[in-house]
């Protein structure tokens, strides 16, 4: 059973789940999801809790259904997360950390300096 974080909605970490596995390749366009049942049981959560992730993921047009078969990732799904993704970033994880970074007193140089050795790494 997959462990889940207080942090945020439960189909919502399922969703971001879901969407990993598509940025990282796993899942390519035309690969079917589990099941609501088997989903459900991975993640020891109600299957009405896989199913509403899943209608999510079908209204952003990540995945699509096939009567009676399944769902299925989209075509475009990838470019749909990453576009999605990159301006929650810009918008929500840059401010943020921008403001981290002036609270702690961290200089741009120092950052590049961190980001670079981690690059390495």
């Amino acid at each position: 059973m997959k462990q889940m974080s207080d942090n945020k909605p439960v189909f919502i970490q399922i969703k971001e789940w879901i969407e990993q596995h598509i940025l990282r390749g796993e899942w390519s366009k035309g690969h079917q999801l589990p099941s609501v049942r088997e989903l459900s049981a991975e993640f020891g959560v109600n299957p009405n809790t896989i199913a509403r992730t899943y209608e999510r993921l079908t209204m952003e047009q990540t995945i699509h259904s096939v009567r009676g078969v399944g769902y299925f990732v989209s075509d475009q799904a990838k470019e749909l997360i990453e576009t999605r993704r990159r301006e929650e970033f810009r918008k929500e994880t840059i401010p943020q950390f921008i403001a981290d970074m002036n609270l702690l007193g961290i200089e741009l140089e120092e950052f590049i300096k961190h980001y670079n050795e981690t690059e390495k790494q």
